[in-house]
C-alpha cells in the first residue's frame, strides 16, 4: 500500500526543537496551504493546516526558519498516537524551500 503525501505552505506555529530520550531532534509544526484544485470538474479553493512532525537532521534544519517561510514538504501520513487514530499527522521525511522563501507557496 502507498501512504505519501507532498505538500506545499507557509510553515505556522512552530514549536522549539526538542529530543527524544535517545537524543533524536524532533520538531513539530503546522503547514499552512492554499491552493487550487479541480474536482469533479469544477475549480475547488483549498485552505487547511496540516499538523506535522520532523525527526532527525531535517528537524534541526526546521527549526531555524521563521514562522511564515514557504516550504515544500513530502511524507506520509500516521496516527498521532495509537490511542487518536483518527487524529492525523503528517511525518516529514524531506522537505525544501519554496523558490521565494519569503513568500507563501500557493
Amino acid at each position: 500500500m502507498r501512504n505519501q503525501v507532498v505538500a506545499s505552505g507557509r510553515l505556522i506555529e512552530n514549536q522549539p526543537l526538542r529530543y527524544t530520550p535517545a537524543g533524536i531532534a524532533v520538531i513539530e509544526f503546522k503547514l499552512e496551504h492554499e491552493s487550487t484544485q479541480s474536482e469533479a470538474g469544477s475549480e475547488r479553493k483549498v485552505q487547511c493546516e496540516i499538523a506535522c512532525i520532523c525527526l532527525g537532521k531535517e528537524a534541526a534544519k526546521l527549526a531555524a526558519l521563521k514562522d511564515g517561510t514557504g516550504i515544500t514538504v513530502k511524507g506520509f501520513l500516521a496516527a498521532r498516537s495509537q490511542r487518536w487514530k483518527h487524529n492525523l499527522i503528517l511525518h516529514i521525511t524531506d522537505w525544501k524551500l519554496a523558490p521565494d522563501a519569503e513568500t507563501p507557496v500557493i
